[in-house]
């Protein structure tokens, strides 16, 4: 239970700092109000699901077939996730503009996204197996994992569509100690999925 909990602090340090989700989410809604977006919304989320998924399901295989991987690997996934806090330590502010088209994006957009978001695809290699692998082999593993990471991520886009044009200024006022407080939270993770 603990560990699933320090997993939920986890996905939910890495996934309300901007991010590609979060800032095209809040520029949208700028330009084009909250609701137009749900489309867009549901997207990203299915999207996201999927690739959590996915990876949940490769390196759960991958520790079936080479049984140490998951010993190493953890050392990989928490070296990711110190990288995520400097990364996150040294994020300036969030700049002006909106590079949006005409129209909103669409479902199709958003679940494309996923695919091609590189924070999404590591966020889920570097986590599943030093929290989810330990768990065991069970048949419910890799969708709580998913399931999990969606519903955190799913947060932080709300949090940003909702309150995009709020949280801009104030993030932007605040920003060195948000990334502070955030990347001391990741380093505390990584610290949980080695020890």
């Amino acid at each position: 239970m603990m560990r699933y909990l320090s997993f939920i602090t986890y996905a939910c340090a890495t996934t309300f700092l901007p991010g590609p989700n979060n800032i095209l989410m809040m520029t949208q809604a700028s330009r084009y109000g909250v609701k137009r977006l749900w489309p867009l919304l549901f997207g990203i989320w299915s999207g996201l699901v999927t690739v959590m998924l996915l990876a949940g399901a490769f390196c759960s295989g991958l520790s079936s077939i080479v049984p140490r991987f998951a010993a190493y690997f953890k050392y990989v996934g928490a070296a990711y996730i110190l990288y995520l806090a400097w990364k996150t330590l040294t994020r300036g502010g969030i700049g002006e503009g909106s590079s949006a088209k005409d129209v909103p994006l669409t479902y199709a957009n958003g679940f494309a996204l996923q695919f091609l978001n590189v924070k999404v695809i590591m966020l889920g290699l570097a986590s599943f197996p030093g929290y989810f692998l330990p768990m065991g082999k069970h048949f419910w593993v890799v969708p709580l994992f998913a399931v999990t990471m969606t519903v955190c991520c799913g947060i932080g886009n709300l949090i940003w569509t909702f309150l995009g044009s709020i949280l801009t200024p104030f993030y932007n006022r605040y920003y060195k100690i948000i990334n502070f407080v955030m990347a001391l939270l990741l380093v505390w993770c990584a610290w949980k999925i080695v020890r």
